[in-house]
């Protein structure tokens, strides 16, 4: 049980400016503990965090800066901010960074693009497409590569197609392969 006069001594300290966790650091306490305490005891809580138009000090900025002078990065921390240099992003006036995908296809950063993923990058083809055309490619159109080879975006060995034409074209070409690998068995 906590006296009612280390309580008090408590609320001046939060009052003279002290956060929560200054005050239970001081008097040894956990900071959940003295959370409840202060609030109990009539205690009216600062605002969290910067307000609304908070402007950071220029003494403050240095001060970060100075202590993140000589910081040593971690290897994936060196590569996001290796991946941010590379992008040279441009908007869709060019794709900036592109990257292979697991499947074979080539991803281009393109952030703002409606079908593009948490990291900001969209199929190479679908981009390329859209540009082409003018305009994005509706929820029923996919992008068909002639050729069969994922990552040659060339214009020419695009093709735009209804989903459902796309689907039924490579179900005839398995059926055919099948027939033909059947055929050949014999």
């Amino acid at each position: 049980m906590i006296k009612a006069g280390i309580i008090s001594d408590m609320v001046s300290a939060y009052n003279s400016g002290m956060t929560v966790s200054q005050v239970a650091n001081q008097y040894g306490i956990s900071t959940g503990k003295t959370y409840y305490l202060l609030r109990d005891a009539g205690c009216v809580f600062r605002p969290k965090g910067a307000g609304k138009g908070f402007v950071m000090p220029m003494e403050a900025r240095l001060k970060i800066a100075e202590a993140q002078r000589g910081r040593v990065r971690t290897a994936s921390e060196k590569k996001r901010i290796s991946e941010a240099k590379k992008c040279n992003y441009n908007g869709l006036n060019g794709y900036g960074h592109t990257k292979a995908h697991n499947q074979g296809y080539v991803r281009a950063y393109v952030p703002e693009h409606p079908r593009a993923a948490k990291d900001g990058y969209v199929m190479l083809h679908t981009v390329l497409m859209e540009r082409k055309i003018g305009r994005y490619l509706s929820a029923d159109e996919v992008v068909h590569h002639i050729n069969h080879v994922k990552d040659d975006n060339r214009l020419s060995n695009l093709k735009l197609m209804k989903t459902r034409e796309h689907q039924a074209m490579h179900m005839r070409q398995r059926h055919q392969k099948r027939r033909n690998d059947l055929l050949t068995t014999f």
